[in-house]
């Protein structure tokens, strides 16, 4: 199976005229990042690593680049082109759902001679672009040619969410990402990853998405992109248009399920047929026009929303044409049970007597039947056993790993913090732990708090649970 990666390297505004190429390569920077970061399978630890990439210049002394060249950093330093001192950086903010972020250069001399570029828009198929960066290979600015082949949604690596990006056929490698792509002096995306084992296979992030994370910003925080909720199934299938009676139909994607509390929770309803949005046509192949005879996910309408906006829904519900408003307010990790935690800078972890606790994650091996339950007023986390630190106090459960905790003492919690709170107050002699199939794990309290700081120099753990609890 081809892999894509991305590409930057780990070691351990307003626009007046035409740029010349001067002007652009005034505008690249190479970007030098020191990060701390997480180490899930002892989330009591970090490691430091040190990374390269590109950025470019917009808006005067902004720095657009990859949100994965900067996450976890604790010292940035950018070099502009054709200079030799480093300057020290700083995140303004950053966006991980479509890997951007903006930096800023402290001292204002670094923006001496520089020109801010402009952004532009979606590029045609076959139209040429130039790839401005700092990619492996040597220390001075590269730049390589080719054409916009292919626009479509694609997995961005770095979040793993879904959004359009432009396949190009320029050289690419580790050191480009956050580089700009170029086109008629205009920016027309940013780069963020390649594909493994393939020739001249590269991905970049459109406009679209550099606008929208502006846009997204201009209230001093990041929002990301809204989340319809609902599960869909694509309807190409003569038997079940049939079924659903829409045989004579090119369009529609069956609702299987809504999420609870999301979006569409007491609008749409499992067995709906979803036939339009914002008046684009969802094809049965769960696909939707963006340009002519160019096609791609039907969840590119949804992105093209700022959170908070609201949508017109166009459905078939028992053979009856209705249509929905959806306030589009709320993201997907709002109407999740299991959240997504890699991007934190120190993982949540509580120790008890050698047993790890963790918020179920997406970083952990959380059981698959939980990835189809949804949070409630009374379960808004899950709390897992993550893995156990051999002692005396973990006879017959040493080999314990990924239990989902439903009960402490009979008690059940609502979150993580909760959790830690009942176990650190009991009054009980014994402290025992139940799964949704009441196997118990008892310790003795008295002996927990005797052997807790052995364990813990045993493994060389500072802290029993993380700073913010």
């Amino acid at each position: 199976m081809k892999k894509l990666f991305l590409l930057f390297v780990l070691v351990i505004g307003v626009y007046a005229g035409e740029l010349s190429k001067s002007d652009i390569k005034s505008s690249i920077v190479k970007i030098f990042t020191v990060s701390s970061n997480p180490v899930f399978k002892q989330p009591w630890t970090s490691t430091i690593g040190q990374a390269t990439g590109s950025g470019v210049i917009i808006d005067k002394d902004k720095i657009l680049t990859n949100a994965h060249v900067v996450t976890h950093a604790s010292f940035i330093e950018v070099l502009k082109n054709g200079d030799t001192k480093r300057y020290e950086a700083k995140i303004l903010s950053i966006c991980h759902d479509c890997d951007l972020a903006l930096i800023t250069v402290k001292d204002k001399n670094f923006y001496k001679d520089t020109k801010s570029l402009p952004i532009g828009g979606l590029p045609k198929l076959e139209q040429k672009v130039d790839v401005y960066g700092f990619p492996e290979g040597g220390e001075t600015l590269s730049v390589t040619s080719g054409v916009v082949s292919r626009i479509e949604n694609q997995i961005y690596v770095h979040s793993g969410k879904s959004l359009l990006a432009i396949q190009i056929d320029a050289a690419i490698n580790p050191g480009n990402s956050g580089g700009p792509a170029i086109s008629d002096g205009k920016i027309v995306g940013i780069v963020m990853q390649g594909r493994r084992r393939s020739q001249n296979i590269g991905y970049i992030i459109p406009t679209i998405q550099i606008k929208h994370y502006l846009t997204d910003i201009k209230d001093g925080k990041v929002d990301g992109y809204p989340f319809l909720g609902v599960l869909v199934e694509k309807m190409e299938s003569p038997a079940i248009k049939e079924l659903f009676g829409i045989q004579d139909k090119k369009v529609g994607v069956l609702v299987n399920k809504v999420a609870p509390n999301s979006p569409s929770d007491k609008k749409l309803k499992p067995d709906d047929i979803i036939t339009e949005i914002d008046g684009f046509k969802i094809y049965s192949n769960a696909r939707v026009e963006f340009r002519d005879k160019e096609f791609t996910s039907f969840s590119y309408v949804l992105d093209r929303h700022q959170l908070g906006d609201s949508v017109k829904v166009k459905i078939i519900r028992d053979k009856k044409e209705m249509e929905f408003e959806i306030k589009l307010d709320k993201k997907e990790e709002d109407v999740s049970l299991i959240k997504r935690n890699r991007f934190l800078n120190k993982p949540p972890y509580y120790i008890f007597g050698g047993y790890v606790f963790v918020p179920g994650s997406l970083e952990y091996n959380v059981p698959l039947k939980y990835f189809d339950m949804y949070p409630t007023k009374d379960r808004k986390e899950l709390v897992m056993l993550y893995r156990v630190l051999p002692s005396e106090l973990t006879k017959g459960y040493d080999r314990l790993r990924n239990v989902i905790i439903q009960k402490v003492n009979g008690k059940k919690f609502k979150d993580f913090k909760e959790f830690v709170k009942i176990v650190e107050n009991t009054k009980d002699k014994f402290v025992v732990f139940e799964d949704d199939y009441n196997y118990k794990i008892v310790l003795k309290k008295e002996d927990v708090l005797k052997k807790q700081k052995e364990i813990l120099n045993r493994y060389n753990i500072k802290a029993y649970k993380s700073d913010d609890l």
